[in-house]
């Protein structure tokens, strides 16, 4: 979990804008531009705040609280959007795995172990780069992926995915492949991959709202009433 924790903000509701946005061909407001030439030292403009009020004022510690939330949410979005990322990559080399599954239910016949071995990997590598990205987490869940002698431990989602991606990988040791046990692995692992997939849609979605709410609530103590 993050050292840096948000506090209630009570924003009475927010908001999410969803689809594309149409630029033309241009940038999508100038304002990324400005933000990047923007270098703000933080540290200095609490230090002359202070400097500059009373020995009692609040406001110093209100900005610096108020900076800490922005990039609780920040790094909380990005996370969230890596996590997404990554399952939608699994899914999509999922994808010509599940067609080759199927097409071997329904017809009945006996699958080549090498073949489907070998159209499963690319999914395998993507689970473990999805592994690798739960063992660095530090906002989106309370501990980081980890193997310890004892078993597993972190995100439910890293778990989930591993357990079920295992089960597919046992049946594709065996010489004689059963068609109907790989049938159902498979369906098990692509419905941990689509529950996962909108958990963390939702997230994303909420931890959007929340930073825009909070940006609404700054702009709007600066005297704005619309961003």
């Amino acid at each position: 979990m993050s050292d840096i924790e948000p506090k209630q903000v009570n924003t009475g509701g927010g908001s999410f804008i969803g689809g594309d946005a149409q630029t033309g061909g241009g940038d999508f407001v100038a304002r990324d531009k400005i933000i990047q030439n923007i270098q703000l030292d933080v540290g200095k403009l609490i230090e002359t705040l202070q400097q500059a009020l009373p020995a009692d004022d609040p406001m110093p510690k209100h900005l610096l609280e108020t900076f800490r939330q922005f990039q609780f949410f920040h790094t909380r979005l990005f996370e969230w959007k890596e996590l997404h990322n990554s399952i939608n990559d699994i899914t999509i080399a999922l994808g010509q795995f599940l067609r080759e599954v199927e097409r071997l239910d329904i017809s009945q016949l006996q699958g080549s172990a090498r073949d489907l071995r070998r159209s499963w990997r690319p999914v395998a590598q993507k689970v473990d780069i999805l592994l690798d990205f739960a063992a660095s987490v530090k906002h989106i869940s309370e501990q980081p992926f980890e193997l310890t002698e004892a078993g597993m431990q972190g995100p439910v989602w890293a778990i989930d995915l591993l357990v079920a991606r295992n089960r597919v990988d046992d049946n594709l040791q065996k010489e004689d492949v059963d068609e109907g046990t790989l049938y159902d692995a498979t369906y098990d692992f692509n419905d941990a991959a689509e529950r996962h997939m909108y958990l963390a849609d939702k997230k994303l979605r909420e931890t959007a709202g929340e930073l825009y709410n909070l940006s609404r609530i700054v702009l709007g103590s600066m005297g704005h009433d619309e961003v």
